[in-house]
């Protein structure tokens, strides 16, 4: 029944989203200057790209609990955008922490990493954007002690966004990527096959004086290629904005299958700058 829901869910929103791109924009039309009157959502990717020499540190600090252990980490992230519409990213899952109902807790640095990401902004009449964007998880980190799993990943994914000027320049989103996995360092035996999978997530902001309330829903599953996992999560948050320049935020993901996490919770610190007005 969930999974019906949400696949009905996920064919309207997709034809919201896409229908005033068949509409052709002007051929004189100047491309609007489009707000951004948010930076990040906690579990999925938006549409928005860094301006040209503009940089973007986020801190996104999390605790997971699920029937097996506890874990936490502190993902670190930096995106520098290259033009206006092509911008590349770094990211780092920072200290992981993990405790296990039945063994030894474990700590230490986790993986990094690297990607790539274009947007289309002001399609069709304006206020439909699409962003296409590639990340590759290194496994840098421990293996020994199952912090990570010594898998490579490729995750390309794409972003198609809907805006509503007339209120408050609130936004729908949907989000669709592959992950492809292949391990390339010695784990030990209980560490899970390799298993690709797919991820979705939609979701909504809507702004309100300098608060935003967010909205999603974040999926992914690998039963498809011999998995068994189907993680189903409904996010509610809420960023205030402190500036320009400063966003922080707290959201609270909750599982929705037997799969998913119990719940997490999802920290939000982001600092955003240009290099040429902060180094002249």
């Amino acid at each position: 029944m969930l999974n019906n829901f949400i696949s009905a869910l996920l064919f309207l929103a997709f034809f919201e989203l896409v229908q005033p791109c068949l509409s052709l924009a002007e051929p004189d039309r100047k491309s609007p200057s489009i707000p951004q009157p948010i930076q990040e959502m906690f579990q999925s990717d938006l549409v928005y790209p860094q301006e040209e020499d503009e940089i973007q540190f986020t801190l996104f600090p999390s605790f997971r609990k699920n029937q097996d252990s506890e874990k936490t980490r502190t993902l670190f992230e930096v995106e520098y955008g290259v033009t206006d519409a092509f911008q590349v990213i770094f990211e780092w899952d920072g200290l992981l922490y993990q405790n296990p109902d039945d063994g030894p807790t474990h700590s230490g640095p986790g993986n990094i990493e690297l990607g790539a990401q274009y947007s289309w902004m002001a399609l069709g009449d304006g206020n439909t954007h699409f962003s296409f964007g590639t990340l590759v998880e290194l496994p840098v980190g421990p293996v020994d002690n199952g912090l990570t799993e010594g898998f490579i990943e490729v995750q390309p994914f794409a972003v198609l966004a809907r805006d509503f000027p007339k209120l408050n320049q609130s936004q729908i989103f949907i989000e669709l990527g592959f992950n492809w996995v292949d391990q390339i360092r010695n784990v030990s035996d209980d560490i899970e096959p390799e298993i690709d999978s797919i991820f979705w997530n939609i979701g909504a902001f809507f702004p309100f004086g300098s608060w935003r309330a967010t909205l999603e829903i974040n999926g992914s599953n690998n039963e498809w290629d011999g998995g068994d996992d189907n993680e189903i999560f409904v996010t509610p948050g809420i960023i205030y904005k402190l500036s320009k320049e400063w966003e922080i935020g707290i959201a609270a993901p909750i599982g929705a299958t037997n799969t998913s996490d119990d719940y997490r919770m999802v920290g939000y610190l982001m600092w955003e700058f240009e290099l040429d007005e902060d180094f002249d």
